[in-house]
């Protein structure tokens, strides 16, 4: 850990102070950026304010309890995050001997840039409330992603998408399609890259494995062959006779 961010990350968290002179804001950013992503669930007090505001970062901690006795009001909020893939850093391992008390804390710093769900699936933005806690703290549970999974919806539209400019592409044409501006259904659709690129993908597969599909299937290939060879025994006989 570069000594300049320690001395900057040590000073956020024993004083609670962002030095603008030292651009600390940033430069806790710029480190946390550059952390391994984790899924794991935090929890985060409020005093007041019931949503949580845009920032470069956020701070949370792993113990509930300390969420609801140290940083939340009488009546609001605590916030039980959960994080899908998010960088963060545990200040602890990195400077918990140099923290004194405020190591119980146990805090963890998270990336902002991202955008906070009432499910799993990431499909509404917001925040679940639910019941008030014993000490009559209003409760919010919400997943935190920086990445919006597509939706089951998203997801069928765009194979449709995809199957439907295959279906129409004919197979003569494949030797000519070798980047996605290539791919042109001829029809209303309008697909994104991403499915040109599941198209260009399926194309590119198709032609590694022989090219254009048979348009005669093997059964009646065979067939033709037999009725060929009874037909040339029907010829043998009759100029025989």
């Amino acid at each position: 850990m570069d000594k300049f961010v320690e001395e900057v990350l040590i000073e956020y968290v024993k004083e609670q102070h962002l030095d603008r002179k030292k651009r600390a804001e940033i430069v806790i950013s710029e480190f946390c950026s550059n952390q391994p992503p984790m899924s794991i669930t935090i929890y985060r007090g409020h005093k007041e304010t019931p949503v949580v505001r845009p920032g470069l970062w956020y701070s949370a901690t792993t113990d509930i309890n300390i969420a609801a006795n140290e940083f939340a009001g009488k009546h609001c909020c605590i916030f039980i995050i959960h994080l899908m893939e998010v960088p963060c850093i545990d200040v602890n391992r990195y400077i918990g001997d140099k923290i004194g008390d405020k190591k119980d804390e146990k805090e963890i710093i998270f990336l902002g840039g991202g955008k906070f769900y009432k499910n799993n699936n990431l499909t509404e933005e917001g925040y679940l409330e639910l019941e008030m806690n014993e000490m009559k703290q209003r409760m919010f549970e919400c997943w935190y992603s920086l990445f919006k999974l597509p939706s089951t919806t998203q997801t069928k539209m765009v194979r449709n998408n995809v199957e439907r400019a295959l279906s129409i592409i004919h197979p003569d044409e494949y030797e000519f399609i070798t980047d996605i501006d290539d791919i042109i259904t001829g029809d209303n659709t309008v697909l994104s890259d991403e499915e040109k690129q599941q198209v260009l993908n399926e194309i590119t597969r198709r032609k590694a494995r022989g090219g254009k599909k048979r348009t005669t299937s093997l059964k009646n290939t065979k067939q033709n062959r037999k009725k060929s060879k009874k037909s040339k025994k029907r010829r043998f006989k009759c100029k025989k006779m």
